[in-house]
């Protein structure tokens, strides 16, 4: 992940990083390290939570139908992901297209299947919703066994839109900060973020970190294959 970032940086921001004395190789270990710890603490502390609540599934194999739902959120996140920037948002700003006219880099690949589906899941799904799930449980419905659904809904809302927000810097270093860059930035995000809430909710936490990986995945490919 560190290594894609200091590619989409300008070469100044670039020349800025490698000033501190930091060489690439330096940078992406300490990313790793740093992904590494953050994955092991919340996802910790998320297991715990997800425990307490109901949420944590002990299955130990993937089951036919909740695995065939997952890979259709896949595909078709993975393609509504990437057709929309060339086909809508793209209209609206040349620096979606330009991101697009080149093949995507191998640190980018890797991040997407490694920080994207793993530790974004960790943090945003398995830790962040279910501690407010957690909360919302202990404020509202503490006299009962578990959460209502109503709560675990409302919890995979905010984590959604607190995932999609925080895709904001990085989209604005990328992108700037347009009402449609925003928009896409909500939409985007925060859409295909309720499909892997509820595939967390319904089905158990890998099958969230499937889809996420299966969206990039796929999008991936369209974007190599159309080039």
């Amino acid at each position: 992940m560190g290594l894609y970032q200091l590619d989409s940086f300008s070469d100044q921001l670039q020349q800025q990083v490698y000033d501190q004395g930091i060489t690439r190789i330096q940078l992406g270990v300490i990313a790793a390290i740093q992904s590494a710890g953050w994955g092991i603490v919340l996802g910790g502390l998320g297991i715990w939570l997800a425990k307490k609540i109901g949420l944590w599934k002990e299955e130990r194999t993937l089951a036919a139908k909740p695995l065939m739902i997952t890979l259709v959120v896949g595909v078709v996140g993975g393609t509504a992901l990437i057709l929309s920037d060339w086909f809508f948002f793209g209209n609206y700003s040349q620096a979606i297209l330009d991101i697009y006219a080149v093949k995507p880099s191998i640190p980018y690949l890797i991040a997407t299947l490694t920080y994207g589906a793993v530790i974004e899941e960790v943090m945003l799904r398995l830790f962040l919703m279910s501690l407010i799930a957690f909360v919302l449980y202990k404020v509202f419905e503490k006299n009962q066994d578990r959460p209502s659904v109503i709560i675990l809904i409302v919890a995979n809302f905010v984590a959604a839109v607190l995932f999609a927000a925080g895709h904001l810097p990085f989209t604005h270093i990328l992108l700037g900060s347009s009402p449609v860059i925003i928009l896409r930035c909500f939409l985007l995000n925060g859409g295909l973020a309720l499909a892997f809430g509820f595939l967390y909710r319904k089905y158990g936490f890998r099958y969230a970190m499937i889809a996420h990986g299966g969206c990039h995945m796929v999008s991936n490919l369209i974007w190599i294959w159309m080039l």
